[in-house]
């Protein structure tokens, strides 16, 4: 396969003038999806674009940081701020296949601005890209979206299947008064530590330790895996105890109400309180309480520099508690639907590790689109 290179402004069309940013209180809600720099961050009741496009992050952190993609494609109707480059491929490039390239890019040499990172559209035209013909990046891009819409799938199922769970709570939960039951008299709280980062072996071992950020960017409350990992040396040496598979995370400072099941035992740092019910139907009732009462949460949370819920707080809200009956009806019901979106969650990091292993193989040459295509065959 041959590359070439081009400059970004020699392979796209710029629809930057088209964009207009909306204040949130001036916004009217309705369908079509508002973007930002980082994704929807709003639905509204008109749409600038209708189309496929690619857009790219103007401004902020993340364009330094990559935690979450810097060029993502909006299809459809669609609002779009002055945060998000709005891009086409012209003849010599495909849309969808530019979003890769540029993601695969290290761009922080074309940034500008100490305090808040900025991508001008001299900078974004600037970006050097290596583009191989228009029908091979066609054929590639084909085998990627296969991943990419089965990936959209399991989302869309995950997203629903939480969205009935939480649909049978609100109705079990109705008329039932908060009782003298309280988190603490009906399950263990517990929260976490730090290890001493001073100490190596404490550190890079075989035991799940959860920060905050693990849980606050699930896009599903299921906890598979962590950014960092303690040994047992580092899990004695903290304030953590390790927690069973099925124990329910909830971020408490900062951030306060993100919630994780972990899948599997995992200690965390000082960021949680965590709740581990003596069985799982009670477990999945506290869940869905927990989630339900965010707000009220955040209310009883203090401190200057961030807000924080204290476990002693917590532990005293008392809890909506229906009867033992009511209880099995509901987590009939939620617990098949918890799994079914832990499942599709599950499948996405599989899809998700699988396209980003194809994806530089492809577009280096290294990988012929047709053995790519027997791989992804077998996966989805």
């Amino acid at each position: 396969m041959i590359l070439e290179e081009f400059s970004l402004s020699d392979v796209t069309i710029n629809f930057d003038r088209r964009r207009k940013p909306v204040k949130s209180a001036e916004r009217s809600a309705g369908p079509y999806p508002y973007y930002g720099a980082s994704g929807v961050v709003d639905h509204v009741a008109n749409y600038l674009f209708d189309g496929q496009y690619l857009l790219v992050a103007e401004d902020g952190e993340n364009l330094r940081t990559r935690k979450t993609p810097v060029a993502f494609i909006a299809t459809g109707k669609f609002w779009a701020n002055n945060h998000a480059h709005v891009l086409q491929g012209n003849d010599l490039a495909n849309t969808y296949y530019l979003a890769y390239a540029i993601e695969r890019l290290d761009i922080s040499g074309y940034l500008t601005g100490s305090t808040q990172p900025k991508l001008t559209q001299a900078s974004l035209n600037s970006i050097r890209v290596s583009l191989p013909q228009r029908h091979e990046q066609d054929a590639i891009v084909a085998v990627l979206r296969a991943l990419d819409d089965k990936i959209a799938v399991n989302d869309r199922i995950a997203e629903c299947s939480l969205a009935l769970a939480d649909a049978h709570f609100s109705r079990a939960v109705e008329g039932v008064p908060t009782g003298p039951e309280t988190f603490g008299s009906l399950a263990q709280v517990g929260g976490g530590g730090t290890p001493s980062t001073k100490v190596p072996e404490y550190w890079d071992g075989n035991i799940a330790w959860a920060t905050p950020s693990d849980v606050t960017a699930l896009g599903a409350p299921y906890l598979f895996g962590t950014s960092r990992r303690i040994t047992d040396a580092g899990l004695d040496n903290c304030a953590s105890v390790l927690y069973p598979a099925g124990s329910i995370f909830m971020t408490s400072r900062a951030t306060i109400g993100a919630f994780a099941f972990p899948r599997v035992p995992t200690a965390v740092n000082q960021g949680f309180i965590v709740v581990v019910a003596p069985d799982e139907e009670l477990a999945m009732w506290l869940f869905h309480e927990m989630r339900d009462r965010v707000d009220e949460m955040r209310s009883l949370a203090n401190g200057s520099t961030f807000l924080e819920l204290s476990r002693k707080n917590f532990k005293a809200m008392g809890v909506r508690l229906p009867t033992p009956a009511v209880r099995k009806e509901f987590a009939g019901k939620a617990i098949p639907l918890h799994q079914r979106a832990a499942a599709a969650t599950a499948e996405n990091a599989t899809l998700t590790k699988l396209r980003d292993t194809l994806l530089p193989e492809l577009m280096s040459g290294r990988l012929r689109v047709r053995d790519a295509e027997k791989v992804v065959e077998e996966a989805v």
